[in-house]
């Protein structure tokens, strides 16, 4: 039997930049021109007792699990498996890694608006589906590649084809009732960091044991397998748009004007663009970085790479679970800046390691300030923004991040060949401080705005 009733709007915001008063998401989605009983729509309820949304919620943390294990077993260890496509240059290695994932994020960034629509106008659950079944053809099909230039061609196509973490978000504050969007957001959150964590040392062990074109292989099997989970557990009721919903122009210019009219857009994306970049600024590096730091010739490198990678996005994982809750109580906006700028301090004692143990060690404090960078971002987006368009929004603030994913390789591979791998810290550590410094400025800005001049 289904029953429907009105979400009941939370006490509190989730908007990070807002600073003054006790806000409610009501009044948020009100200034998107929405209701919150249509934005999100309350539970199904299935035959066990249980929310059909919480069910989809479940299936869509399963998924998005497993698929964030896949890409971490086979696309972090790309420098390493450069090396036996017969690039021998250690420098080579980086420049090769760095123009992949540049070029994959920047194909992303420019087809993310595209699949929002497409979500928009088709459905949310295809779009989950399509990044599934697609990232895990092309990055299987990666362990066949001979050369550098295969490689390269491979991944520039699956940065046109993945991209579960926007597919998934998407779907889910379609789905999920207002008043839960801050909880379940922070829970996919972490269900990344948590995928992060185990994907890095299984594609190090797995690489280490049979090669690392079987760790590309096992990846495509398991996105694939989070695929058949989507499509047999996820339900959605998705409603086509009304024409004009439907023919609404979706170009740059839409975007820059959608942009300038949802509150805090503009300085979400930003902090967006920069935190990604220097999240990913020492991919192409950090590998080869923990190489030199390994005395031992029978030391497994692969392993250990994984294991200084992984540790971050765990002790991340701890510290996305509580991210939302303390920014619904300080402000989001406060909690980001914080976390930034503690976190560029953090990367600067890492160029200074002597052992692979002391960089274990600085990486897993880092992750518990980086973690709490994320959590309640993507629900001010969701909930200041009108559903027929929320497709289209989260795919710019996946092109925000994409561009960001994009640049910080670039910036850690310039670094590393030209100041040395030490200095890609302390270019990271810069990025990530100015991006503290932005949200902050931000906060400022808004509470001022927000204050009525006496």
């Amino acid at each position: 039997m289904v029953t429907r009733g009105p979400a009941t709007p939370p006490a509190t915001t989730d908007e990070p930049f807002h600073g003054t008063g006790a806000p409610n998401h009501e009044s948020d989605a009100k200034a998107a021109g929405q209701d919150l009983r249509e934005t999100q729509p309350d539970a199904v309820v299935t035959g066990d007792g249980m929310p059909g949304w919480r069910r989809t919620f479940i299936a869509l943390i399963i998924a998005q699990t497993m698929s964030m294990v896949a890409f971490g077993m086979a696309l972090p260890f790309l420098p390493l498996y450069v090396q036996t496509l017969g690039v021998s240059d250690e420098g080579d290695a980086i420049r090769w890694a760095g123009v992949m994932s540049t070029t994959g994020m920047l194909v992303m960034a420019a087809v993310a608006p595209f699949w929002g629509v497409m979500a928009d106008r088709r459905g949310r659950k295809p779009m989950v589906a399509r990044a599934c079944f697609g990232g895990g053809l092309i990055v299987g099909a990666m362990a066949l590649a001979r050369t550098p230039l295969e490689l390269f061609g491979l991944r520039t196509l699956q940065g046109g084809f993945s991209g579960t973490v926007a597919a998934t978000r998407t779907l889910l504050t379609s789905v999920v009732p207002a008043s839960q969007l801050g909880f379940t957001l922070g829970i996919m959150q972490t269900a990344v960091f948590v995928g992060n964590s185990f994907g890095p040392l299984l594609g190090g062990f797995i690489s280490d044991a049979a090669g690392y074109k079987v760790s590309f292989l096992a990846t495509g099997a398991l996105l694939a397998i989070s695929g058949i989970i989507v499509m047999v557990f996820v339900r959605e009721n998705f409603t086509p748009p009304v024409a004009a919903d439907a023919n609404a122009r979706h170009g740059w210019r839409d975007a820059v004007a959608m942009i300038e009219r949802t509150p805090g857009l503009s300085a979400v994306i930003v902090t967006l663009f920069l935190v990604s970049a220097a999240q990913n600024a020492m991919g192409p590096v950090l590998p080869l970085f923990v190489k030199t730091l390994v005395a031992d010739a029978h030391t497994q490198i692969a392993s250990m790479a994984g294991l200084v990678l992984g540790i971050t996005a765990v002790t991340s994982a701890l510290a996305a679970g509580f991210g939302g809750r303390i920014g619904d109580r300080y402000g989001h906006g406060r909690m980001m800046a914080v976390c930034a700028i503690i976190g560029g301090i953090l990367y600067i004692p890492q160029a200074l390691v002597t052992s692979p143990f002391e960089l274990l060690a600085w990486r897993g404090l880092l992750g518990l300030f980086t973690g709490g960078l994320m959590p309640g971002t993507m629900a001010i987006v969701a909930l200041r923004t009108p559903s027929a368009h929320r497709g289209w929004v989260f795919g710019l603030t996946t092109t925000a991040t994409a561009l960001g994913n994009a640049a910080g390789p670039m910036a850690g591979a310039a670094a590393a060949t030209t100041l040395g791998l030490r200095a890609t810290f302390v270019v990271t550590g810069l990025i990530l401080t100015i991006a503290g410094a932005w949200a902050a400025w931000s906060t400022g800005r808004t509470v001022r705005a927000a204050t009525p001049t006496p």
